[in-house]
């Protein structure tokens, strides 16, 4: 597919102190003016009504604020639901996204995208905090609170703010590389997860209309700035397009593509896929057989006492430092580990192949590896250990085997897969130091805050290992061919624009 591309001749030094260059500084003007008009009026008409309580906003901060606590509070399951979405606009999600766009970014060689998200981020951590301070709103008070309130100040909604500058900003960094009929399917979808968000910090009672409001014009109005500015660096170096949605003006062969090397995902097609499946399923069968056999033939025998006694042992051996490190190592594998590091490998692994193989490993690895989990840990549905533990929310009849201990073995041996895969020398085998280091700290403290036996960890370093080798022998061929870049780009764009 083939993209018309309107690029503008050099501008001779004449005509840059005459009518081009005037043009350009009406150009950069008007960009300036919409940026102001988008986001800092309305954030502003905002703050001025917020700060002299003009009551009717008043009176709709209070009702809707009271409305929808009285609709969530009844229901744990939706108040779930909301924390899930809201983490999208928190810190933790913001900064890795941020992060990994920009490491993205530069391995691929794309300098001034990278700045612009640098300088879009920079902006956004100045720009929410500062403001929350001058204004120094309290936070709403309602009758059953579901979520613990935040200590900082209400306006503006960081969560609304981060959130439209990130997922807006991600959607225009791919709208060059997306086909045009796509395009607005983009932006909607950025718009969608933002105004999510948004509803979520009402739903939650931690803020009200107005701050929420606030926050996206907030927003609005930075990536506006940092788009109009980047817009004329981008016409600096005289790269204009004709694209249409296409805010940064990126010309589509200078977009960051992702996978320009047009290696094929899967290996060896529907082969492939069978010999996973067979593996699974030989995989949760032998676990669940041996998980029946532990539980219900062998509880009696001196394993079975072995189990129990480690499990008793350990309550005699724990002190608040100890209890620390465990709980902290015990986050190496937890939910928040489980998806930052296996985004983190994807993302890497397709900026640095410029191919969707690793990405395809990643994601059946980890995701692989939580299904035979849970086929295994609801069949065999082992009780853990009756002694006082030291965790919270677990599945009690889910012990066998340990999740935590299998996902450690997916996600730090699926790093080690993929860096022998693509490294050179005989230095890069070192990287097995990660899962043989962390997989065992993980299986030590599930043990000591008495979340499982000592078998069940076993198990999990067995599904975790075997799953991850099953997963590098089938996907994981001629990824290391790929592994060229930054030379090899140039070949890709060419085959991406011809297409």
């Amino acid at each position: 597919m083939s993209r018309a591309v309107e690029r503008t001749e050099t501008p001779s030094p004449v005509d840059d102190g005459g009518t081009a260059g005037v043009g350009r500084f009406g150009v950069r003007t008007v960009l300036g003016l919409v940026a102001l008009l988008i986001g800092a009026v309305p954030f502003l008409l905002l703050m001025l009504l917020v700060q002299r309580e003009w009551s009717p906003l008043a009176s709709l901060d209070g009702d809707v604020a009271a409305d929808l606590n009285s609709v969530v509070s009844d229901s744990p399951a939706l108040v779930s639901v909301l924390r899930v979405v809201t983490d999208l606009g928190g810190n933790a999600a913001v900064i890795l996204l941020f992060t990994l766009t920009t490491v993205f970014l530069l391995i691929r060689g794309q300098r001034r995208l990278a700045a612009f998200v640098v300088a879009t981020g920079v902006g956004m951590a100045i720009l929410v905090p500062l403001t929350k301070a001058l204004i120094g709103r309290a936070r709403p008070v309602v009758e059953s609170p579901v979520n613990e309130l935040p200590s900082n100040a209400s306006f503006p909604s960081g969560h609304a703010t981060l959130s439209l500058v990130t997922f807006v900003m991600l959607a225009m960094l791919v709208l060059p590389a997306v086909h045009r009929r796509f395009r607005p399917w983009v932006i909607a979808v950025a718009l969608l997860i933002a105004f999510a968000v948004g509803f979520t910090r009402l739903a939650l009672g931690v803020h009200f209309v107005t701050d929420v409001l606030a926050g996206w014009a907030l927003g609005a109005g930075l990536l506006a700035v940092t788009t109009a500015a980047f817009r004329g660096w981008q016409h600096d170096h005289h790269q204009r397009t004709a694209e249409p949605l296409d805010p940064l003006d990126v010309d589509p062969h200078d977009a960051p593509h992702l996978a320009p090397s047009q290696q094929a995902a899967l290996p060896d097609g529907r082969r492939t896929v069978t010999r996973l499946l067979v593996a699974a399923a030989a995989l949760s069968v032998v676990l669940i057989a041996l998980g029946l056999l532990v539980t219900a033939v062998l509880g009696d025998t001196a394993l079975g006492r072995f189990d129990r006694q480690v499990a008793q042992a350990v309550v005699d051996l724990r002190t608040p430092t100890l209890t620390d490190i465990a709980t902290a190592v015990g986050t190496l594998s937890g939910t928040r580990a489980f998806i930052a590091v296996s985004l983190s490998l994807a993302v890497v692994a397709l900026a640095i192949t410029a191919s969707w193989r690793p990405v395809l490993f990643v994601l059946v690895t980890v995701l692989g590896e939580l299904g035979i989990y849970f086929v295994v840990s609801r069949t065999v549905e082992r009780v853990r250990p009756p002694v006082a533990d030291l965790t919270s929310g677990l599945v009690t009849a889910a012990s066998w085997p340990s999740g935590h201990v299998a996902a450690a073995v997916a996600l730090y041996g699926g790093l080690a897969a993929l860096v022998i895969t693509l490294g050179r020398g005989h230095r890069r085998w070192a990287v097995l130091v990660v899962p043989v280091l962390v997989a065992p700290a993980v299986a030590l403290s599930r043990i000591y805050v008495a979340a499982h036996y000592p078998t069940d960890v076993l198990a999990g370093l067995v599904l975790g290992t075997v799953w991850v080798l099953v997963c590098a022998r089938c996907l994981l061929p001629g990824v290391g061919d790929q592994f060229r870049y930054p030379r090899s780009l140039a070949a890709g764009r060419r085959a991406v624009a011809s297409r």
